[in-house]
């Protein structure tokens, strides 16, 4: 959770400046000493450019695998883009999967948004175990894990008004991030 509450913070930071970050990704993020994550400087040229080719009114493409249609029908990005941008990097921090995968089978699952959709509909435990990282071996905070999965899902709103705002993400995952006093029997293991 810290490396996703540093994101967030980093995101909070842009939009504060004014800036909104044209495509959030997780391949943007980078981590430097400590695991603390940097957002590449290539997402913010890429602002530049992107601002340059719609002052000029040209067309401008956005990933659809990470970007909302607000985006599309806008033709620019928009904070509540960003924010939805982070909800699918949130996504893959929680579940190990990438945001499409081309080697899966099942449409449905190659879409990490469309494939959370139904555990994000009916958050139980065992809809949760589902969910987590296999890698994580059934070892995570089960409180923890079900808060960072409904904020996933707060961000990942169909509406952009009705998207998690921020500087709430901001507070909810630095608090998840500084949570180290949870006792061992929260953790529970992942079904077989």
């Amino acid at each position: 959770m810290t490396i996703a509450a540093g994101v967030a913070r980093g995101l909070k930071y842009l939009h504060d400046e004014g800036f909104v970050y044209p495509c959030m990704r997780s391949r943007d993020i980078f981590l430097g000493d400590g695991y603390h994550p940097k957002l590449s400087q290539y997402g913010l040229a890429e602002h530049d450019r992107l601002a340059a080719q719609l002052a000029k009114g040209w067309n401008v493409r956005f990933p659809r695998d990470i970007t909302f249609a607000e985006t599309w029908m806008v033709g620019k990005p928009l904070p509540e883009s960003n924010v939805y941008g982070f909800g699918v990097v949130l996504l893959e921090m929680i579940t190990g999967r990438r945001a499409f995968n081309d080697d899966q089978d099942a449409v449905g699952d190659r879409h990490l948004v469309q494939w959370a959709q139904p555990f994000l509909a009916n958050v139980r435990q065992f809809e949760l175990c589902r969910m987590a990282d296999p890698a994580l071996q059934g070892r995570y905070p089960s409180f923890d894990l079900r808060k960072a999965v409904a904020y996933a899902g707060l961000c990942i709103q169909e509406r952009p008004d009705m998207r998690a705002r921020i500087d709430t993400v901001v507070k909810v995952l630095s608090h998840l991030a500084n949570d180290v006093d949870r006792p061992e029997s929260s953790h529970h293991a992942a079904p077989n």
